[in-house]
Parts: C-alpha cells; sequence; structure tokens
C-alpha cells in the first residue's frame, strides 16, 4: 500500500479542486435522420418502409439480411456576412 504525502497548502487545493472537463458541444439543430428498409437496383433506391428509430430498422435488416438506409436532411444557406459569399449546410429540423 502507498501513501501520498501532501506538504504544502497549495497541493490541498489543488487535491479539493473539481476537474474540469470537456464543455459539451453546442447543438443548434438536430438533423433529421430518417430510417429505412427498401431494395436497390440499377435505376436507383426504392424506399418501402420507414422505422421510427435505428434500432428498429437495424432489426429489421437482421431478420430479412436486407441493408437498411438512412436519409439526412440538409439545406443549403448562403452567408454574406464577411463581405464574400460562402455557401453553408444547416440541418432541416422538420420531417418532410
Amino acid at each position: 500500500m502507498s501513501t501520498a504525502t501532501i506538504t504544502k497548502p497549495a497541493e490541498l487545493e489543488l487535491m479539493n479542486k473539481p476537474r474540469k472537463g470537456r464543455k459539451p458541444q453546442e447543438k443548434s439543430d438536430a438533423v433529421t435522420t430518417r430510417f429505412f428498409m427498401g431494395a436497390a437496383d440499377a435505376a436507383g433506391i426504392s424506399l418501402k418502409q420507414e422505422f421510427k428509430s435505428e434500432v428498429e430498422a437495424q432489426l429489421e435488416s437482421l431478420k430479412l439480411d436486407q441493408p437498411y438506409y438512412t436519409i439526412e436532411s440538409w439545406k443549403a444557406v448562403a452567408d454574406l456576412s464577411q463581405g464574400s459569399i460562402a455557401v453553408e449546410k444547416r440541418p432541416v429540423s422538420t420531417k418532410t
């Protein structure tokens, strides 16, 4: 068993001071992600059944031994605040 000896009051203060963790990331808008079962062929992908969560889509994918598809919704927005045009992508927060 090892023991530590504190000799200076400053060391004691450092030990009692709460540690600072990472600050949580600010989320202005959540990305809307939708989950589907579907079929893919040479013509494209046909989305057939939508699921409320990715877990539901994963379970159905496992049962059917077929891939599931995810779709994220984004919108392009022009930002003119810096004196030039910058195109930003922003998440679409509602399902369409």
